[in-house]
């Protein structure tokens, strides 16, 4: 007796299958994935603000910033870091930025998950060549002025630009926050 089944069932039963598969290795990557998100966040945030030994997450009432973060070492406040996303010319770009108490940047790091600048290009904001110039300047910056553009990315230097102006207004203002709360 030769029996076939009929194609919708045979292409359901293997869709559902599929689906029970993924859904499975879902479940069990998901946990490793938010961790390795979580580690990735917290070496951003020391190589911006390499002083600091801990970090304790604030409350930030600013719809520009993602997370701030005050920057420890011994009890004493180093710095903050704080992550913001703009838009470049390929897509999101999340810059964590980190502060010292005077308002002056101690580093940036350029990226994030879905980070899609032009190879060869905009990808060229990542790297030290660029982030470095960062470095011990304070707020409010200027492509071209006290910042160089990396050639071929106007817009994406410019949106990181941008999103580190945004960060040290926000820090000044927390730490002034923090100092009337204080007290």
């Amino acid at each position: 007796m030769d029996k076939k089944w009929p194609a919708w069932i045979v292409l359901g039963l293997i869709a559902l299958i599929a689906g029970c598969a993924l859904g499975l290795t879902n479940e069990v990557t998901a946990p490793v994935i938010k961790e390795q998100a979580l580690a990735a966040a917290d070496e951003a945030r020391r190589a911006v603000l390499p002083d600091a030994t801990d970090f304790e997450e604030l409350a930030v009432n600013n719809d520009s910033i993602d997370y701030c973060y005050k920057g420890l070492a011994n009890g004493e406040t180093k710095g903050y870091t704080a992550q913001v996303t703009v838009k470049g010319y390929g897509g999101e770009i999340e810059i964590v930025v980190g502060v010292d108490n005077d308002g002056v940047i101690t580093g940036i790091n350029v990226g994030g998950a879905n980070f899609s600048e032009t190879a060869g290009l905009g990808a060229k904001t990542k790297e030290p060549a660029f982030t470095e110039q960062f470095k011990g300047l304070s707020a409010p910056l200027t492509l071209k002025g006290n910042v160089d553009s990396v050639s071929g990315a106007s817009v994406s230097s410019g949106a990181i630009v941008n999103g580190v102006n945004a960060v040290p207004v926000s820090y000044t203002h927390l730490r002034a926050h923090e100092t009337l709360r204080h007290l």
